[in-house]
């Protein structure tokens, strides 16, 4: 009975125990309870953490929507703009290159008449100073200058500066000074009208005989006369026609030089030509057919 008593009250004393162990490492209600409300708070957080990262991520592809339609519409609009500058660069570049080139070239030719105007004001200065130098030379009992017209016209007449040097050369051949030029008109002093005659006649003849040595600046000339479809030249009383049909020249008599319509003598040069060939034959040559006038 002891015995058993005894075991009753370990028994009773070992629960205690137990339940005192327990109590101990169990927390109580209220750190529970606070436990389960922080983890709901946890849960709530999270799901607004949750609901912010949704919300931020259709923000980030709104944004990337965004981004790709603006680099659409940016594409788009440099597209127009490399059009536009394609379109400004072949219409209106060229035409504004154009507009520029004639304004240069209107301005060369400004220059250039400047530049000839300069220069024929000069040549008439200078021969104005001439003519008063033997006016006042004249006063003083000295012989007046001797002066002849000539002229020089050929078609088509953008041949007319390759007979200008042979031209002039055989003025000066003929002791001839160009004193002045008009268009196709020359003013040349040096030798008289009645000289130049008789030379000229002589010039006919030598040709005639095709003697090379004493013709040397007339066949030049005739030659350059050769190589344009029609014209002539003339200095004093020689007329030197070219037309498609012949080449010819001839001395004039004195008396046709002091008619009016002396000067326009190579106007028509087919009448120039036939007036040629009614001339004596002491004065008149017909070179048509010589194979090489300036050799």
């Amino acid at each position: 009975m002891t015995v058993v008593l005894v075991l009753l009250c370990l028994a009773i004393a070992g629960r205690e125990l137990y339940l005192a162990f327990e109590r101990g490492r169990t927390p109580g209600a209220p750190e529970v309870a606070d436990i389960r409300t922080q983890l709901r708070a946890l849960k709530g957080t999270r799901d607004e953490l949750e609901e912010f990262r949704a919300s931020q991520r259709e923000r980030l592809d709104r944004l990337a929507a965004d981004q790709e339609s603006d680099r659409a519409a940016f594409g788009e609009a440099d597209a127009r703009i490399r059009s536009l500058v394609t379109q400004i660069n072949d219409r209106l570049v060229p035409e504004v290159s154009g507009r520029l080139s004639e304004q240069r070239a209107a301005a060369e030719e400004q220059r250039a008449a400047v530049e000839r105007l300069a220069a024929e004001t000069a040549e008439l200065r200078g021969h104005l100073a001439r003519r008063l130098d033997q006016a006042a030379a004249a006063s003083l009992g000295a012989e007046p200058a001797d002066m002849v017209t000539g002229c020089l016209a050929v078609a088509p007449a953008g041949a007319r500066p390759a007979l200008t040097g042979p031209f002039e050369r055989f003025a000066e051949h003929y002791g001839l000074h160009v004193e002045l030029t008009d268009e196709d008109r020359y003013y040349l002093s040096g030798r008289s009208p009645r000289a130049l005659e008789l030379d000229f006649i002589d010039l006919a003849a030598a040709l005639r005989e095709h003697c090379a040595e004493s013709t040397g600046p007339a066949r030049a000339l005739l030659g350059a006369l050769r190589d344009v479809d029609r014209g002539g030249a003339r200095i004093g009383p020689l007329l030197m026609v070219r037309t498609p049909e012949s080449l010819v020249c001839g001395v004039l008599p004195l008396a046709e030089l002091r008619r009016p319509d002396a000067a326009g003598l190579l106007g028509d040069p087919d009448a120039a030509a036939r007036r040629l060939h009614r001339l004596p034959e002491s004065r008149f040559c017909d070179v048509s057919a010589w194979p090489a006038l300036n050799a």
